[in-house]
């Protein structure tokens, strides 16, 4: 009886230890792994059990599954909240096929195209940088690039609708101030700024690669085609003025000159508002206070820190003013950057624009052919960015949210998974 009862528990013992399943382990909510579940669901406590968080991931923690889903669920709807749609994708390739088609068909006709995109572009821009988060961006529209697209699309229509009304010496000072800016600081910018991009469905960018690259197109039609345009547009488009591009008597008058005093033009207002204002604005803890004595809030951002943020902070301190990687890195996440760091951006803001005008706009002056394959070229640089970005979009974005977003627990795990090796 005794012999029966012990062969019958060996027996009942190796059947539950050839069938009982692997436990399996969930994450509190700060991650790390407490407890576990038996086969019947029930909760095991942790108390004498032994396991490492490797182990829970190995295991398949469901509550992590379902963390890691949630999160790429919440990043795909912020992509189609920005714009990343069949519809807007298809509406960027059908319109760069119309700006492409017009440009080589139409030439007489683009300066048309390029108002009209214009109006739409720019109020998107401006809704687009006011609705961000958690400074507001709005501000960017005083840069440079903002700005004179901005007045340059005005005098434009101003000069649409005045008729002949304007004389003939404004129009003459105009077009050399708006020809050297296109072709000079705004055209350069492609190759400058890694940001300007094509990427069809996003409104944010496919609006900065119209401000840098557009106005070059439309100076290649007013400069190279102009007596196409005149013909189309006598009463609109007075280019029969000879176009000199250094000074030769007086200062103003040339491409040069009247580019430079344009971009002066936006430089000293916009370095005496960045210094009394502008730099305080995006501070963590601002100068300016408010009545009861508390810091006022940062509620705007500002390009120039948006640019020191982007590494360049860093590159300053390295370079110039032997500073510590630690402090560079504090300014920028506190949004507080020294004054040195801004006099020399400003300054090397002003070398770039004037190297811009002397070394890219004067040889796009000299021949439409060094125009014409400057813009195939810039175009190739904007392309190759924008592939790069959707490339980044279908292989590496969600696994490098996930990463980024569970860091802490897949550390663990290593450290862990590590330790237990003898």
């Amino acid at each position: 009886m005794g012999s029966k009862q012990s062969k019958r528990s060996s027996k009942i013992g190796k059947e539950s230890s050839a069938v009982a399943p692997a436990p399996t382990y969930f994450p509190n909510t700060e991650g790390h792994y407490n407890s576990f579940e038996d086969s019947s669901g029930s909760t095991l406590p942790q108390q004498g059990i032994s396991r490492t968080a490797s182990q829970a991931f190995r295991a398949g923690s469901s509550e992590a599954v379902q963390a890691v889903l949630t999160r790429v669920e919440a990043l795909a709807q912020k992509r189609v909240r920005d714009g990343f749609s069949e519809f807007n994708f298809s509406l960027g390739v059908l319109n760069c096929f119309l700006v492409t088609f017009t440009f080589c068909a139409y030439p007489q006709h683009f300066w048309i195209l390029f108002l009209a995109e214009s109006c739409v572009l720019f109020p998107l821009k401006i809704v687009t940088l006011s609705r961000t988060k958690p400074l507001n961006n709005v501000l960017y529209l005083l840069d440079y690039c903002w700005v004179t697209n901005m007045a340059g699309t005005i005098f434009m229509f101003l000069i649409l609708f005045s008729g002949d009304s304007l004389p003939e010496s404004f129009r003459e000072q105009f077009f050399l101030a708006a020809y050297g800016s296109a072709i000079g600081p705004l055209f350069a910018s492609n190759i400058a700024f890694s940001f300007i991009a094509i990427i069809f469905h996003d409104v944010h960018a496919m609006a900065s690669v119209f401000i840098h690259l557009f106005p070059s197109l439309l100076f290649f039609n007013l400069r190279w085609k102009s007596e196409e345009v005149h013909n189309a547009w006598s009463n609109v488009f007075h280019l029969q003025h000879d176009i000199d591009f250094w000074p030769s008597g007086s200062f103003t008058g040339n491409v040069f000159s009247n580019s430079l005093l344009t971009y002066l033009a936006w430089y000293i207002p916009y370095f005496t508002w960045q210094y009394f204002v502008g730099i305080d604005l995006p501070r963590k803890n601002r100068h300016k206070k408010l009545p009861n004595g508390d810091s006022a809030p940062a509620l705007y951002d500002t390009v120039f820190h948006s640019t020191l943020r982007d590494g360049k902070c860093v590159v300053l301190g390295k370079l110039f003013w032997k500073r510590s990687m630690e402090d560079s890195k504090k300014q920028v996440a506190d949004n507080d950057f020294e004054l040195r760091d801004f006099f020399a951006y400003m300054a090397m803001h002003l070398t770039a624009a004037v190297l811009a005008i002397c070394c890219l706009a004067y040889p796009c002056y000299l021949s439409p052919y060094v125009h014409g394959t400057s813009i195939v070229l810039l175009l190739v640089v904007c392309t190759w960015r924008g592939a790069k970005r959707y490339t980044y979009y279908s292989t590496k974005m969600y696994s490098s949210v996930i990463r980024k977003h569970f860091a802490k627990d897949i550390e663990d795990a290593t450290l862990e998974a590590g330790a237990a090796v003898p």
